[in-house]
């Protein structure tokens, strides 16, 4: 099975349905404007801030519960191990939040299209 992109043991994938369509990854250069009385503030360096990714995708059908539980289940399992499709290891990441919108609702609650939002922050140690 070709993978887009692994979280541990979780692999995101169009052929298991459970693919995303937007990858963002966001990094900062630790830059900050420290006040001076009187003067224009001055630009210091603060450190290296932690990256950021942002994935967002869609589970249809009603198989979206188990999917996303067990990307609720790494919220508290601490770093994880992320890697590309193509063998690149992106290191060690904590999931910090995953946000789930159900829409398409049927007549017992269950959406059909349920799409969702995984946080994930660099980790240090």
């Amino acid at each position: 099975m070709k993978m887009m992109l692994s979280i541990s043991d979780f692999v995101f994938s169009v052929y298991s349905d459970t693919d995303y369509h937007q990858f963002t990854r966001t990094a900062e250069s630790g830059l900050a404007a420290v006040d001076r009385g009187g003067q224009a503030p001055a630009t210091q360096r603060t450190g290296q801030p932690l990256q950021m990714i942002s994935l967002a995708g869609q589970v249809l059908g009603k198989g979206s519960g188990e999917v996303l539980d067990q990307l609720r289940a790494f919220i508290n399992a601490g770093p994880q191990l992320v890697m590309r499709g193509n063998g690149q290891s992106l290191g060690q990441w904590n999931v910090t939040r995953v946000t789930e919108t159900g829409t398409r609702l049927i007549d017992d609650g269950t959406a059909l299209k349920t799409t969702f939002t995984v946080d994930l922050q660099e980790y240090k140690g």
